[in-house]
């Protein structure tokens, strides 16, 4: 299901980034009609700025708008529903970790979020718990999958590193903390 939020994950990658109204009708395969309707919910909301130019519109983030973090929060939120919905096997790797994840802040990243041909799962954890470790052994040995993991603390995170995981990512949890640690300059926060 498509909704409001769904449309703000286009905004990830870069959230300084405008985006025109065929752009969101190519990549959801909807009707511009029905795009259209939700886009303008989130100009209505001050969420969205939308620029005319001659017969086309551009849609940006207004990130000047203090509730924009909740809304990328919620459009995080629901593509984690979606993508744990979509793959089986990331579902049961969600579960397996699901005991440490009130210790870790954890998202997944790089080429196995958006392929099924992926070599590996990328991991990063933010945290000094070596006990999630020896549960995504286990997970690596029962579904013979590759997962290299990065766990680190905050302060070892480079801009670099940030820029990687804004790439494609998906949040298994505290997603306002990741949330303020990968859009912190766009969002002006401190």
């Amino acid at each position: 299901m498509v909704n409001k939020y769904t449309y703000m994950g286009m905004y990830l990658p870069d959230l300084d980034r405008k985006i025109s109204l065929n752009e969101f009708e190519n990549y959801f395969k909807k009707p511009h009609q029905t795009i259209k309707v939700h886009l303008q919910e989130l100009v209505d909301e001050k969420v969205l700025l939308v620029e005319k130019r001659e017969r086309f519109r551009f849609y940006n983030l207004n990130q000047t708008n203090p509730l924009l973090k909740e809304y990328l929060s919620l459009c995080e939120k629901e593509r984690l529903l979606l993508f744990l919905r979509k793959t089986a096997l990331f579902k049961r790797f969600f579960e397996c970790i699901a005991k440490h994840l009130q210790n870790n802040k954890v998202l997944i990243f790089g080429s196995a979020i958006d392929s099924k041909d992926f070599n590996d799962i990328d991991i990063f954890i933010v945290s000094n718990d070596k006990r999630i470790r020896t549960t995504i052994d286990e997970f690596m040995q029962t579904y013979a999958v590759k997962i290299h993991v990065i766990q680190s603390n905050e302060k070892s995170i480079t801009s670099s590193f940030i820029k990687e995981l804004k790439k494609k990512h998906i949040m298994f949890n505290e997603h306002d903390y990741f949330i303020e640690v990968l859009y912190k300059d766009e969002l002006k926060l401190v």
